[in-house]
């Protein structure tokens, strides 16, 4: 509890302009914010994992990573973040996916570019609606609960949503389509029904230092390697290997605007030089796969592709897929 009084006073003081040593300097640095939805195309990949009755492990500050794998039949999750807030957020979403129908639910959760392009929402974390949350919210995680009640209760709701959450949200066809569960009212309330169940394993960590005792049948590291070195990336998966099951996929990056013929630009990421890549995870024979891009998503062209680099262990050879 007292770690969580912790990070409550400093979210509490983000919030309110203080942005002293110890309650916004290291925070920012360490974790900085939280995501409001993915900013992935979880929707364009996920088929290619399976997760009916299988485990996984995934970052995703945003929670959209669990709850699209949970509509798809995962029920052991976990989530390991390096922002101590995924948790607190993770449970709000869940207690809105619970007591909101979907239009509800977007009106209390997006921000940029909704309800209309350029527009900011207004009504982002409006009380009354979070009035028919909190006791669900209380139910499901006491602290997710004292977190959100403090924070709405005593600071601009606007403030808290710039603050504590990041200004990268996609606009309505980006963030509807890349999430399974938000793409329809069936899907939405097919969520619905199972979420409750689920109860996610929580470790505020990061890929790099954490040690587990267990495997999993999917692993998924998002688009970190982004910020590493491509000879780090192979690091870790040389690590996480020994916790993959036997069949199991790691999906090592996600990668913006890919195809496998995509040119390498000297000022992009290493892992996007994919001859590089490929070379440095010989060993692991991935796997591109090809989808529509979120840049694709939001023009409506299908043209526009995102890639996920996914190693199955005791895979046979390098295959690109088209979706």
């Amino acid at each position: 509890m007292e770690n969580f009084e912790k990070l409550l006073y400093q979210a509490s003081n983000r919030c309110s302009g203080i942005y002293d040593k110890d309650s916004f300097k290291d925070l920012l640095i360490v974790f900085g914010r939280l995501y409001p939805f993915t900013t992935e195309n979880i929707a364009g990949y996920i088929d290619f994992f399976d997760l009916e009755g299988k485990s996984l492990l995934t970052t995703g500050s945003s929670a959209d990573q669990a709850l699209n794998a949970v509509l798809k039949g995962c029920k052991d999750i976990t989530i390991l973040d390096v922002n101590p807030y995924t948790k607190f957020y993770y449970y709000l979403k869940t207690a809105g996916i619970l007591n909101f129908n979907l239009d509800e639910f977007k009106r209390f959760f997006r921000y940029k570019e909704f309800p209309t392009t350029f527009d900011d929402n207004r009504d982002v974390f409006s009380l009354d609606l979070f009035d028919m949350l909190k006791s669900d919210l209380r139910l499901l995680d006491y602290e997710s609960y004292l977190f959100w009640d403090e924070l709405f209760n005593n600071h601009d709701l606007e403030r808290v949503r710039n603050e504590i959450f990041s200004n990268d949200e996609g606009d309505n066809r980006e963030v509807d389509a890349s999430n399974l569960y938000m793409c329809d009212e069936n899907s939405y309330l097919k969520l619905k029904n199972v979420i409750k169940m689920i109860k996610p394993e929580f470790i505020n960590d990061d890929f790099f230092h954490y040690m587990f005792n267990r495997k999993f049948d999917n692993i998924w590291f998002s688009n970190i390697a982004m910020y590493y070195p491509t000879s780090k990336m192979r690091e870790l998966v040389d690590r996480y290997d020994d916790y993959l099951n036997n069949n199991g996929k790691l999906l090592i990056s996600y990668l913006y605007k890919t195809k496998i013929d995509t040119e390498y630009d000297i000022s992009w990421s290493e892992i996007y030089d994919l001859e590089k890549t490929f070379y440095l995870f010989k060993k692991y024979n991935p796997e591109l796969i090809n989808f529509t891009g979120i840049v694709g998503l939001r023009k409506k062209d299908d043209d526009i592709k995102d890639a996920v680099l996914v190693y199955k262990k005791s895979n046979a050879s390098p295959i690109i897929y088209e979706k």
